[in-house]
């Protein structure tokens, strides 16, 4: 609370103080004394003397201290800084609240999280907000969130949906969060513009001053009309940055999906940080909620360093699977938990379209082409049950009923000039996998009609040109496997135990990278892109540099071209054990779910080619709230989009449709799984310097709780004049010295002196 005067010139008029001493020194008269016989009857006592000095003593510094207040009433004196006299004359406050909900704010060191002590801190600032001020509550996550009503509204609006406010989770970038609450300050009228950011302090979630993260925010404070203040409280603990952390890294599987009774192995990586040198901790396993007693690792952590587990197993039965990885609870619990959504299948089916004249047998030919070996490799009459069922069929029988239920095309050859594009491109972009093998007879010719004619939206779709077939069959080539890039690849990677690195190429395509620029068009007529296209990227290479396979991902599907056929007559591959492995590879490689199971959490989750046409599609979020998907397109176009996803975890998509009789495989749920981002494992807090830095750069005032910020804000309340308190306390004073006064004059100090005589004489 501040005191102010308005006019400071009047303070001249204290000298008036001065006015009671100068008349009593004034008035004072000296007598010569005369003895005479009867004084020594009128003489008073010591202790009345003694009162009666005090009396004048005391009536001339009430006199004084009139004079003194009369003068500072003239100079219009006012108090500010008050919360209670900001509530009797208020001036509208515009603030917005940026919560800190990373999930380092779930920090469970103490009895109270960072991220409660926040909202209590938030409630706290709430209550002591009058009827004039506007508030907003920014929800800082991966995506800043406004929860309260755009742009601003009253407290108690803003109390109500600080109910509905998630726990920590993710991670959070303070300078978007605080640059978005600035955006709100510009849109407001007040006169008063605050930010306030409660924040346990992490380092890692506040880039520093001088990167450009921040520097739109400056854009933004310099061009507000009124000053935008800004705050930030800390309700972190100094010892969060001291205590042991474990962690547990994102989930990978070896295939993005699988079929019954085939293994699968998952891999993840453990962290920890903390006082130890060495430390050691059990990482356990759990499939669809039930622990494996037996799938439990013993891992021996160096401090700041990270370790590898991994778990094999097979499925049962077809379906989505979730696989957990989990650690004993610490005191940051946000990353000790990750998850993967496994979709098994009882068999991949694949296709495999050869342009041949016809589809009979060539046993009897010297040399079979590629489709007789990958009809064997996938397929065997003699067995029930396979893990890929190939299907072969003549480039020109390609439609979309055939590609609806085929997961990996194989398109031997360049295609015929007849060939839909359109239609392979949809197949694409539905999570399909293509392809592209050499056939014998083809030329480069031919290779480049495909290149012209399969585009998508201006943009060729092909990775790779082929531009000569080379013949090495004097000098053939061999594979690098050091060069193998691709997850399906890993298993033939080690030159120390594939047979892969016995293979001769005795002929090949010259491939070269489609190199072209992928950004969106420029020009008036340029439309915006729709199709989400990857760069080239090669995979596998021959000692020699040469491109074995190139990939390229497309919407949710991807296309592989090979340089080498699979014929017999270019290499020796068919006649490895390991070939028939390394086919099934390639396919589970290439086959994709129609809709992403395992998503960032700064993804969307989005659901595609669902058996039927819902009207609405409910999502069952990790805190067991219920979400609603947007619904976009229709037909077979139809998909359905949840984004700004909040919480990581297992999202349960429910498909309400009708089950066909007797099918027992239909599902009624789907799962996702959305992983948070690890960084803030790292929970070292910003130093002083920094702190002075943010200072320095931003005037932050950094605030240690809820009732200095409220001492900030009060000062823009205009004050109060205290003038007429002071003339009513001169008025009081005036009435005491006339009371004083009359009994002096009345012979009141007498009285005294008689009483004290009559209290002697009759001890």
């Amino acid at each position: 609370m501040s005191f102010s005067l308005l006019n400071f010139g009047m303070l001249a008029g204290l000298l008036a103080v001065a006015v009671p001493v100068l008349v009593h020194l004034l008035n004072r008269r000296r007598f010569d004394v005369v003895e005479w016989g009867a004084m020594q009857f009128l003489q008073l006592g010591e202790r009345t003397r003694q009162k009666i000095k005090l009396s004048d003593l005391l009536l001339l510094l009430m006199r004084m201290l009139m004079v003194a207040i009369l003068v500072l009433v003239f100079t219009r004196p006012f108090l500010q800084g008050n919360l209670y006299i900001r509530n009797l004359y208020p001036e509208p406050i515009d603030l917005v609240i940026v919560i800190d909900s990373s999930y380092s704010m779930g920090w469970t060191g103490e009895e109270i999280t960072p991220h409660a002590r926040a909202i209590q801190s938030c409630h706290n600032i709430l209550d002591n907000l009058t009827s004039v001020d506007r508030v907003a509550i920014i929800d800082a996550r991966n995506r800043p969130e406004l929860l309260t009503p755009a742009p601003l509204t009253d407290a108690s609006t803003a109390r109500l949906e600080l109910e509905k406010l998630k726990g920590p989770d993710g991670t959070t970038d303070m300078a978007v969060a605080i640059t978005q609450a600035c955006q709100l300050l510009t849109q407001s009228y007040s006169t008063r513009r605050d930010i306030v950011v409660l924040t346990d302090q992490q380092a890692l979630s506040w880039a520093p001053p001088e990167t450009a993260s921040w520097s739109e925010f400056l854009k933004l404070r310099q061009s507000a009309a009124v000053p935008i203040q800004l705050s930030a409280i800390d309700v972190g603990s100094g010892t969060m940055d001291s205590l042991e952390n474990y962690r547990v890294d994102r989930l990978k599987a070896s295939r993005d999906i699988t079929v019954v009774n085939s293994p699968i192995t998952i891999s993840t990586r453990v962290g920890y940080k903390g006082a130890f040198a060495e430390a050691e901790c059990e990482l356990h396993w759990s499939v669809d909620g039930q622990q494996l007693s037996r799938e439990s690792d013993v891992l021996q952590l160096q401090n700041g360093e990270e370790a590898v587990a991994e778990m094999t197993t097979r499925f049962a039965d077809a379906g989505p699977h979730i696989i957990t990885a989990s650690l004993d609870v610490d005191a940051l619990p946000g990353d000790n938990v990750a998850e993967i959504v496994l979709d098994v299948v009882d068999e991949v089916p694949v296709v495999i379209a050869t342009n041949a004249a016809s589809l009979t047998d060539p046993v009897n030919q010297e040399e079979p082409e590629t489709e007789f070996y990958l009809s064997r490799v996938f397929g065997n009459p003699d067995i029930e049950k396979v893990w890929v069922s190939a299907k072969t069929v003549k480039q020109d029988q390609i439609d979309a009923a055939l590609l609806d239920k085929t997961r990996v095309l194989f398109l031997l050859g360049p295609g015929p000039e007849s060939m839909d594009w359109e239609l392979l491109t949809n197949y694409l972009v539905k999570g399909g996998g293509l392809v592209l093998l050499p056939d014998r007879d083809s030329t480069p010719e031919d290779y480049q009609k495909s290149l012209d004619q399969w585009m998508i939206e201006g943009r060729s779709v092909l990775p790779a040109q082929f531009n000569q077939r080379m013949e090495t069959r004097n000098e053939p080539a061999r594979l690098d496997l050091k060069s193998f890039s691709a997850a399906w690849l890993a298993p033939f990677s080690d030159p120390t135990k594939s047979e892969l690195v016995d293979v001769l190429v005795n002929r090949y395509w010259d491939l070269s990278l489609n190199d072209q620029d992928l950004t969106k068009p420029k020009g008036k007529n340029a439309q915006k892109l729709t199709i989400e296209m990857g760069p080239p990227a090669v995979i596998a290479k021959m000692q020699n540099g040469s491109p074995v396979f190139v990939q390229r991902k497309i919407g949710r599907g991807q296309i592989l071209i090979s340089s080498i056929a699979f014929d017999g007559a270019g290499s020796d591959l068919i006649r490895q054990r390991t070939f028939v492995p390394f086919m099934h590879e390639l396919v589970f490689g290439m086959t994709r779910t129609t809709s992403e199971r395992n998503l960032d959490l700064t993804q969307a989750i989005i659901v595609q080619q669902l058996p039927c046409q819902p009207l609405k599609l409910d999502v069952t979020a990790p805190d067991q709230s219920q979400l609603t998907a947007q619904r976009t397109g229709s037909g077979d176009q139809l998909t359905w989009r949840l984004s700004n996803l909040k919480l990581s975890g297992i999202y349960q998509v429910e498909i309400d449709c009708e089950k066909p009789a007797g099918d027992l495989q239909a599902n009624d749920e789907m799962p996702f799984y959305a992983f948070a981002s690890r960084e803030e494992s790292d929970i070292t807090r910003l130093s002083a310097e920094q702190k002075q830095d943010f200072n320095g750069a931003f005037n932050l005032n950094w605030r240690a709780n809820s009732k200095e910020v409220l001492d900030d804000l009060a000062t823009a309340s205009g004050g109060i004049e205290i003038w007429p308190i002071l003339l009513f306390i001169v008025t009081a004073l005036l009435v005491v010295e006339l009371l004083m006064t009359r009994r002096l004059v009345q012979g009141g100090h007498r009285q005294i002196e008689l009483n004290e005589a009559s209290l002697a004489a009759q001890q």
